[in-house]
């Protein structure tokens, strides 16, 4: 098919304005294959938690005919008090470290015929825009958002691996030759112990999700960190997106007498499963629950793909599994230098 050349640009500087898209994004988002991270549905409630005074979205619409068949969603965060620093984000990244949703594998959403085109466009927008500096994580290499902002010759990149597999295509035999042993061992220890595996059902996951919680926590305190869920915005987040979007959560795990002993809390994208948090009682880690619960979770997956998402390079416990990999960058790129290495002199003496 030949490149169309009859888009209608519009700039979108207010959410409600973007968010009454809802239906032609989501169609949008469908014809591109896009992950749950770049859909209205999350962006929707990462907005209610984490957009503030300090926010300005720039957000760029293409249309044919009335129909919506380009997105960009970028919005500025403004930082300091004194001295403004102006951060480019793509929309769901940039919340506080502290309450990070760790979104990954944003992307345009363009519809293919108009690739060409709506990057051309794109890129010149964006080097119209007036920012410090840019940041954007865990991108697919080679994506369209990929190969836009990749063309900055002053843009530096830090590599990652997303890891993944097809449980109709695995079996325990992809798994290393110690990663075998541990199972088969886990797995008698808690054959023994009586041990259930199964799928929670969206009641259980309600009943269940204060012990996730409990369990993420302590493991991760004990190791002298904070743990996901110390943020009430994180908590909150999460609270919301169970109870409006039930059909996109899903928790398996294992239970003796009837008590969870590890439990694994996931995000449903199409027909994927993307692993996100886990939590497992520290009294029972002889029988590794952990890497047992993904084990069980991958060869009962009724996903097409289960994904454990982003790792780093050859050193993430998620090689063990025999995974796919897909390379990801994290972008960033100083527009201001000057004005950004006083910014971090002023915040300093502040």
């Amino acid at each position: 098919m030949p490149e169309r050349s009859n888009i209608q640009w519009q700039e979108i500087s207010q959410l409600d304005r973007l968010f009454s898209l809802d239906a032609q994004w989501k169609n949008l988002a469908s014809l591109c294959g896009s992950h749950l991270f770049n859909r209205p549905e999350w962006l929707r409630l990462w907005s209610t938690q984490f957009w503030d005074k300090h926010c300005k979205l720039h957000c760029l619409a293409g249309f044919v005919d009335g129909k919506l068949v380009a997105l960009a969603p970028f919005y500025i965060r403004q930082l300091g008090q004194l001295l403004k620093l102006r951060r480019l984000h793509f929309l769901g990244q940039g919340e506080a470290e502290e309450a990070e949703l760790a979104a990954e594998y944003p992307d345009l959403l363009v519809q293919p015929e108009y690739y060409a085109q709506a990057k051309a466009y794109i890129t010149q927008w964006l080097a119209a825009l007036r920012f410090d500096e840019l940041h954007v994580r865990a991108l697919v290499e080679g994506s369209l958002l990929h190969q836009l902002l990749a063309q900055w010759s002053t843009c530096c990149e830090s590599k990652a691996t997303a890891y993944s597999v097809r449980p109709s295509l695995w079996s325990c035999e992809q798994l290393g030759r110690n990663a075998r042993s541990k199972w088969r061992r886990s797995e008698k220890k808690l054959a023994k112990l009586g041990a259930e595996f199964k799928w929670l059902s969206a009641q259980q996951v309600e009943q269940y999700w204060p012990q996730l919680v409990a369990m993420h926590q302590a493991r991760w305190q004990e190791l002298g960190q904070l743990g996901a869920f110390a943020d009430p915005r994180f908590l909150s987040f999460h609270q919301q997106l169970r109870q409006q979007y039930p059909e996109q959560i899903a928790m398996s795990g294992i239970f003796v007498k009837q008590q969870a002993v590890a439990l694994n809390y996931y995000l449903r994208s199409s027909e994927c499963a993307c692993f996100y948090q886990s939590g497992w009682q520290q009294a029972y880690r002889e029988c590794s629950p952990g890497f047992a619960l993904h084990v069980w979770s991958i060869l009962h997956s009724p996903a097409k793909r289960y994904d454990f998402m982003m790792g780093n390079q050859g050193q993430s416990y998620k090689a063990q599994f025999g995974c796919d990999e897909i390379n990801l960058v994290t972008l960033h790129l100083i527009q201001s230098p000057g004005r950004r290495a006083l910014f971090k002199l002023v915040s300093k003496v502040l």
